[in-house]
């Protein structure tokens, strides 16, 4: 499969999932893991596509949009770098160190365009404000199906046209030290995605759970699907504790109360 028949294909992968994220809210079809597997089907590598997307999310999943800060974009930075390994055969290592300021750069390109989306905003107001209803639906339709995505469509097919070969072209003439380096790289944003999430999810109270993991897998060398067996029937237990107790004390708490109704009584 030739870099522009790739690049149409995804392209229209894009444009799919962009329509589903506007109908269907916050759908999660972009986040780094569906996007990877897809990308990999598409281009007939599913597992190259599994493997980097998983690495990716492990990426993406502490980064998020604070105020005015525009995070690198989960979607066109896995998008792009799974193309390049799959179609120029480009390191894997230096494409996952590559996908955070791919997806930087594509980010900026659309918040370039996103004036385009705001001159609509008017029309909105404005058919409202009549009580047109049929203008307005048919805006909000166009505006779902055409003004939000296509700029973003375009700006994909051009960075996948004309960076995919040039991504692979550049890892061609690496020298061996960066991408040892760019290998390093990637390992260890791996690592900070990770302890950006645990930083977000961290309570004293389930803390130690945390220490458990790290001994089993480790230490005793346990598989993740077993770790995470082990998690949820400590989970079940907790709750089931938990409920027990609270049930304890509601039912605890019955006689004291009609026994105050009694005393009030006399």
């Amino acid at each position: 499969m030739s870099v522009i028949q790739a690049a149409i294909i995804l392209t229209i992968m894009n444009y799919v999932i962009s329509v589903l994220d506007n109908f269907m809210a916050w759908d999660a079809t972009w986040r780094p893991l569906f996007v990877g597997w897809l990308t990999g089907l598409c281009l007939g590598d599913q597992k190259t596509g599994l493997i980097m997307g998983a690495q990716l999310e492990a990426i993406y999943m502490g980064i998020s949009a604070i105020g005015g800060v525009i995070p690198s974009d989960p979607e066109s930075g896995t998008l792009i770098p799974v193309a390049a390994v799959i179609l120029t055969h480009t390191d894997m290592s230096a494409a996952i160190a590559l996908a955070i300021p791919v997806g930087t750069l594509i980010n900026y390109a659309n918040t370039l365009c996103s004036p385009i989306q705001l001159a609509f905003l008017g029309l909105y107001d404005k058919y409202a404000a009549e009580n047109n209803q049929k203008a307005y639906v048919r805006l909000h339709y166009l505006y779902c199906l055409l003004i939000t995505p296509l700029p973003r469509t375009l700006i994909i097919f051009l960075a996948l046209w004309l960076g995919v070969g040039n991504l692979g072209g550049i890892n061609n003439a690496m020298p061996l030290w960066l991408i040892n380096g760019l290998d390093a790289a990637s390992g260890m944003l791996v690592a900070i995605g990770f302890g950006i999430l645990t930083s977000m999810i961290w309570s004293k109270k389930l803390g130690i759970f945390f220490f458990v993991g790290f001994v089993l897998a480790e230490m005793l060398g346990l598989k993740t699907i077993g770790i995470a067996i082990i998690a949820l029937a400590i989970a079940i237990s907790i709750f089931l504790i938990e409920n027990g107790i609270k049930q304890a004390a509601g039912s605890h708490a019955e006689p004291v109360k009609e026994e105050a109704k009694e005393d009030s009584l006399f």
